[in-house]
């Protein structure tokens, strides 16, 4: 039986609570993290079409990316959007998990996502996270040195970009004179032990390591556990808002708008001006990245994909990079299926996964800069472009 504990867990361990930012709010929202779960539905926003949704499909989780309570909430009988699903949800019997920007932190999550749709390769982190990884040491008798590892690795240690459960193993020889009252695992009261032991080498997200320690010492066989906890100096971090990477063929900035229009599934692009540069480096930030522009510029990205950008966004740009406004909607919508794989390569293939993209939210506003001297802006519809007069000021 999958508990939504057992969701919670897999989540965790690829995106980590500690990353979210100290104003948002993941985790579980509503239920009981021991109520059992056959079916959830994976979505950006939990609203009243996707509660629906999910009880048309039975199911008894919602995973969100955006919480739907954000702001503190002093009742839940108002008519606000909140207090109308929550309400909902727990008449329902329908438990609520978000992962917002821990996920957008995560290798592998938000923006990662995004890149893979637009056939970016070999990408890192645009804005690194600090390290913040230790690594996990402790000594084992080769017999159980298996299980140790998968008790650490179950609990987050071992994860490098893709891969997981890594680890370095080397024999040597411990030594110890156990005391009279001891219980030791092997050797005699009183006398000194020599005994053939593995050390054994993983790295762990700093805000998971006591998780790690206690998962170890509860299958290890020692009556105390010997271990070490190093902090690491390096500064690379997997962590970080956006990702940065190549194209694995260069495009002039025409074909890469279009690209992205139907790799998103965009109808309307919103871009600086047309250039024709040639697209060999691309960073990319999922939902609302306008505060991440000179950091792409600075990692010497070609073009910048993301959402929400505003007018002075693209002004004070200045035509030092191809900005694309792919919307906040369709720069986030990757990562559902990015959750639906996880979930289903972690668990049970009995948990059915429902993904649920929702209705597009209309396209509203068209009035981005282009040019600062003309103050036109170009709009990409379908890879036709049009010229607009004017730019509404923001």
């Amino acid at each position: 039986m999958i508990t939504i504990r057992d969701v919670m867990e897999v989540m965790e361990k690829w995106a980590p609570s500690s990353l979210a930012e100290s104003w948002d709010n993941p985790g579980l929202l509503t239920g009981d993290p021991d109520n059992p779960v056959r079916t959830l539905l994976i979505t950006l926003d939990v609203t009243e079409e996707s509660l629906d949704a999910a009880i048309d499909a039975t199911a008894s989780l919602i995973i969100s990316h955006h919480p739907p309570i954000f702001k503190p909430l002093s009742s839940l009988s108002g008519s606000s959007l909140s207090a109308r699903v929550i309400r909902k949800a727990v008449c329902r019997g329908i438990s609520l998990f978000t992962a917002h920007t821990n996920l957008d932190k995560a290798p592998g999550g938000v923006s990662h996502a995004v890149a893979e749709s637009l056939g970016v390769k070999v990408f890192s982190p645009l804005v690194p996270g600090r390290s913040d990884m230790v690594k996990f040491v402790t000594f084992s008798p080769p017999a159980h040195t298996n299980r140790i590892r998968e008790a650490a690795g179950a609990a987050g240690a071992g994860i490098i970009g893709e891969y997981s459960l890594c680890s370095f193993t080397a024999r040597g020889t411990g030594t110890y004179i156990p005391s009279p009252s001891s219980r030791p695992f092997s050797g005699e009261s009183g006398r000194l032990s020599r005994e053939e032991e593995d050390r054994i080498e993983m790295i762990v997200p700093a805000a998971l390591i006591e998780r790690v320690v206690n998962a170890v010492r509860s299958v290890h066989p020692y009556e105390e556990m010997a271990y070490d906890v190093i902090p690491l100096s390096h500064s690379r971090s997997p962590f970080g808002y956006g990702v940065i990477g190549e194209l694995a063929t260069p495009m002039d900035s025409s074909t890469f708008a279009c690209h992205v229009a139907r790799s998103l599934g965009v109808e309307t692009l919103s871009i600086s001006g047309n250039d024709g540069r040639a697209i060999h480096r691309a960073a990319v930030m999922g939902g609302s990245g306008g505060a991440f522009i000179r950091d792409a510029v600075a990692r010497g990205a070609d073009a910048y994909i993301t959402g929400d950008l505003g007018y002075h966004d693209f002004l004070e740009a200045d035509g030092s990079i191809l900005l694309i406004d792919a919307t906040h909607r369709a720069t986030e919508l990757p990562v559902l299926r990015a959750v639906e794989r996880r979930l289903a390569a972690s668990l049970s293939p009995e948990l059915v996964l429902v993904v649920y993209h929702g209705t597009a939210v209309p396209a509203a506003m068209h009035y981005f800069l282009s040019a600062p001297h003309d103050g036109r802006s170009e709009d990409w519809y379908e890879g036709r472009s049009h010229e607009t007069p004017g730019g509404s000021g923001g």
